[in-house]
């Protein structure tokens, strides 16, 4: 069972994916409700239902509201996913990591000073900004926020976020 099944609270706003022995059991213990099945059926001596893609919550359940609008920890792996592996400055697929405000002159390594570029573009920005090598972003960096992940789990998983009302900004990146 390696399945992934999207975890909606009462109110229908989704809380997370749990794996699908995970939320058999939220169901099982009449914790949750399915919402949207797969095709396929569970079945052992006592019990047979559909195979959950989606369950709710019978009872709401209490949610740190930092949980989901706080930004992500920044790390190369989740940069690179939010540049969809593009370079900032020309759009060809990049795998390095450019500071816009250099290391050298104090920039940090942060959601809204980093970008994904090529190896051909960062050797030619080197140690200087963006304006001082005449090379314009394509897009601007921003912030990644936990909400944002958690829809990307959802559609992962294989669920139409439209259809539970959902919708995700995607970036020009």
């Amino acid at each position: 069972m390696t399945a992934q099944v999207v975890v909606l609270n009462a109110t229908l706003e989704p809380i997370g994916v749990a794996s699908l022995q995970r939320a058999v059991a939220f169901i099982v213990k009449e914790r949750a409700q399915i919402v949207l099945a797969a095709d396929g059926v569970i079945r052992s001596n006592s019990l047979e239902l559909p195979v959950p893609r989606v369950v709710v919550f019978n009872d709401y359940v209490q949610i740190p509201h930092t949980r989901l609008y706080a930004p992500v920890p920044w790390s190369r792996r989740g940069l690179l996913e939010r540049d969809g592996r593009r370079c900032a400055y020309c759009g060809r697929p990049g795998a390095t990591i450019d500071h816009i405000q250099p290391v050298s002159r104090g920039g940090e390594s942060s959601w809204l000073n980093t970008i994904t570029a090529c190896v051909a573009c960062n050797g030619e920005k080197g140690g200087r900004t963006p304006a001082e090598a005449g090379m314009p972003l394509l897009f601007e960096p921003r912030v990644v926020w936990r909400r944002e992940v958690l829809l990307l789990a959802v559609e992962a998983a294989g669920v139409d976020l439209q259809a539970l009302g959902l919708a995700l900004e995607r970036s020009s990146a």
